[in-house]
């Protein structure tokens, strides 16, 4: 899976992929800017989030794709929005994590940690989070 932690405006994620319950070799991206120039950071099937990334990268002339086991955050100048399969909402927060490795993240985020050093902790706890963690910061309007 992955984790991905927000506060004050900055997305952090891990870059491990796992395939079938085996670490691939090779990292994969998991924070996106959009067109628009938000980001959108995916959680769980890779693939889904993808489809749903270029999707919000459209103008939605096509039928909004299906999230199955999968979240997508995205992070405009307005704040954070959740998708997941059926619904989107938006969350008011000053700290948030999701994924595998959210757990951890979170009591780091608690503990008043950044959403990067979030991430490196679920990374200690979690197997499904590692590698490198990347970032992107929301665009000001």
């Amino acid at each position: 899976m992955t984790t991905i932690a927000y506060r004050n405006g900055i997305l952090a994620a891990d870059s491990r992929c796992m395939l079938g319950g085996w670490k691939a070799t090779y990292p994969l991206p998991k924070l996106f800017r959009l067109k628009d120039g938000s980001v959108c950071g995916i959680c769980g099937d890779y693939a889904s989030g993808l489809a749903f990334k270029d999707w919000l990268d459209s103008d939605h002339s096509n039928p909004r794709p299906t999230l199955p086991e999968t979240t997508v955050i995205q992070m405009t100048s307005d704040g954070v929005t959740i998708h997941e399969d059926g619904a989107s909402f938006p969350v008011v927060t000053e700290f948030a994590a999701w994924g595998s490795g959210s757990p951890a993240a979170n009591g780091a985020l608690h503990m008043g940690a950044d959403a990067v050093k979030a991430v490196q902790v679920a990374a200690m706890l979690d197997d499904s989070t590692g590698g490198d963690v990347t970032l992107m910061a929301r665009l000001r309007t």
